[in-house]
């Protein structure tokens, strides 16, 4: 199996066989307002299912966590099946479009990273950043 992108943005929404996205290609939160700071993301993946791997149930986890730590904060997890038309050779692969919405809450400004496993594999990956751009405290 392959994950053909895996992008965080706006919104996404799987309707029929595509996929809508608003916002693709964020990479920078800022909150003005400090930490805790809880925004919300869409996730979007198109994976390739291989031919063999048709037909039988799959486990997906979207997981967001710092990028420098092990402990994960925030996981959208699920199950499919790609079914397999019964025209197509056995070797052919299918498309399967996956999409999340999520609003995980930030404790600190830093690097993240989204991670996208497919029954316990981590096919793709794509990195952002947490900006505060709250105004100091005065003394």
């Amino acid at each position: 199996m392959k994950c053909e992108f895996l992008a965080l943005a706006d919104a996404a929404q799987v309707q029929g066989d595509r996929i809508l996205i608003l916002g693709r290609g964020l990479r920078c939160l800022t909150t003005g307002e400090g930490f805790p700071f809880k925004h919300h993301l869409g996730v979007a993946a198109s994976l390739l299912v291989g031919g063999f791997e048709t037909n039988q149930p799959h486990h997906y986890t979207f997981r967001v966590s710092p990028e420098d730590a092990t402990n994960e904060f925030v996981d959208v997890e699920g199950d499919f099946e790609k079914a397999r038309p019964d025209d197509t050779p056995l070797d052919d692969d299918q498309h399967m479009l996956l999409a999340a919405n999520l609003a995980p809450s930030f404790e600190s400004a830093g690097a993240y990273v989204l991670r996208m496993l497919v029954d316990g594999e981590e096919l793709a990956r794509t990195n952002f950043t947490v900006l505060d751009s709250a105004p100091a405290a005065a003394s």
